[in-house]
């Protein structure tokens, strides 16, 4: 038995170990199908993420093709603009607020010390496709204490077709001379200003070559009299129904230089055209001195009307030195008919000028737009913005034969012309606000007798100041 049992176990045995054997081959094999197959089940998930991933940037691409992007709104120290992603439409408003204090310490004359707004604009500006620009400028001050009124300064649209032509049409400032209706230095204009248009209507082309070397205008305008703007369709105090042709061009030589003479630019502005007044429009505006004092009145005595051409031309110098120091001269010669119902008929000659110049105190760059602080107004921080001293000359010269024809005008209620020195101190708080300061002397030739609150004095002495802000 005990044989047969041990036959039994061993076989036994052999037949488990010949299983055991047989099924950890089995396992085995098994064990390598099973990896190859998870690692292609891993191939086929990550070709397939690869596929989703791409058909998800399709799906965006796409999206971003139709769905318009959100237009970017800033409201920074250049006013509150709103533009397209592309920049291709914009849309910009911004505000200029002048607050005017003057006193006049020796003119002749009671009761013309002030408080005044003397502008209040908010200018609407912005650009169409890309090549369209557009200007639309109230004006809010032309009131009284007791009145309020509004004017329209600015009035027009403009394409930029190429760098070398673009067309402008509506109310804008006329070319004749550099700055109209305003003077980077001192409160108020010189005389050039008085003798040429400040704002006109009309059609006109402007542009550049050279990389902006060589800049033109050139157009054709209601025609406007001297030191006024064209309100509508027609030329204020004119009836001859013709236009007048005008244009200016400048050259920067230095332009794509560097250094003291990159900002010089030379230019010159004129205008030609038939104006023709009567005796109850008159088509002349009133000449009056740097402080705004009338120093001749067309319709004194005889009076005065236009009555046939008026010719300008005014060259001028700008000098921006890429430094504190700055230099501004121009010059205007007019020659126009005039006549009255009392026999006068005279062409006229008429010219004024004017040099600025001025220095930063603080050492920053003078530009054409004025000057931006290094260090802005803060107290806290013990800054004090910048400061610029200026000074201007300036002189206004007008024909003899305006008054020494009997049928002209009177000399000694009128002035015959005019010579100013003046200084200023500009101080730049920040980019936006900026307080000037003006003591300016006129001397006259000719008037002394004046009439009531017209007529021209025996001279001219001021001190002026304003609050400025632009934003």
């Amino acid at each position: 038995m005990t044989s047969v049992t041990g036959k039994h176990t061993l076989v036994l045995f052999l037949a488990s170990a010949s299983t055991f054997s047989s099924l950890g081959a089995q396992d085995a094999v098994e064990n390598e199908s099973t990896v190859a197959l998870r690692e292609q089940i891993q191939q086929l998930d990550q070709k397939l993420r690869i596929l989703e991933r791409k058909q998800e940037l399709r799906e965006e691409a796409s999206e971003n093709k139709t769905a318009p992007s959100l237009p970017s709104v800033s409201l920074d120290d250049k006013g509150l603009n709103i533009s397209s992603a592309d920049k291709a439409y914009s849309v910009k408003i911004w505000a200029l607020v002048q607050a005017d204090a003057r006193f006049f310490l020796d003119d002749g004359a009671a009761n013309r010390d002030s408080f005044l707004l003397r502008r209040v604009r908010t200018p609407l500006t912005g650009t169409v496709a890309s090549i369209f620009d557009f200007n639309v400028t109230p004006e809010f001050s032309t009131g009284t204490n007791t009145s309020t009124s509004a004017g329209l300064v600015d009035a027009f649209l403009a394409a930029r077709i190429t760098p070398w032509i673009g067309i402008k049409g509506g109310k804008f400032i006329s070319p004749v001379v550099l700055n109209p209706g305003q003077d980077r230095y001192f409160l108020e204009s010189a005389y050039p200003n008085t003798l040429a248009p400040n704002r006109d209507l009309g059609f006109e082309f402007f542009g550049a070559f050279g990389g902006g070397i060589i800049n033109y205008r050139l157009g054709i305008y209601n025609g406007a009299p001297n030191n006024t703007q064209n309100f509508g369709g027609q030329s204020p105090g004119l009836s001859d129904g013709d236009f007048t042709g005008g244009g200016r061009l400048t050259l920067t030589p230095f332009k794509n230089t560097e250094g003291f003479f990159s900002d010089l630019s030379l230019g010159i502005g004129g205008s030609i055209g038939n104006e023709r007044g009567d005796a109850s429009t008159r088509g002349l505006t009133n000449i009056v001195s740097n402080g705004q004092q009338t120093l001749l009145n067309w319709s004194s005595g005889n009076g005065l009307y236009a009555d046939g051409q008026h010719i300008r031309l005014s060259p001028a110098i700008e000098w921006y030195t890429d430094s504190p120091l700055s230099f501004v001269t121009e010059f205007i010669w007019e020659r126009q008919d005039l006549a009255n119902d009392a026999g006068f008929s005279r062409t006229v000659d008429n010219f004024g000028w004017r040099v600025n110049l001025g220095y930063v105190l603080t050492g920053e760059t003078a530009t054409r737009n004025g000057v931006n602080p290094d260090s802005p107004f803060d107290l806290g921080k013990g800054t004090w913005g910048a400061f610029e001293v200026v000074g201007r000359l300036s002189g206004l010269y007008l024909d003899n034969d305006i008054f020494d024809d009997p049928a002209g005008l009177n000399g000694t209620t009128n002035a015959k012309g005019a010579f100013a020195y003046g200084l200023g101190l500009n101080w730049y708080l920040n980019r936006n606000i900026r307080v000037l300061f003006n003591v300016e002397k006129t001397d006259y030739r000719g008037g002394g007798a004046p009439t009531g609150q017209t007529g021209v004095r025996d001279d001219e002495l001021y001190v002026f100041s304003r609050f400025q802000i632009v934003f």
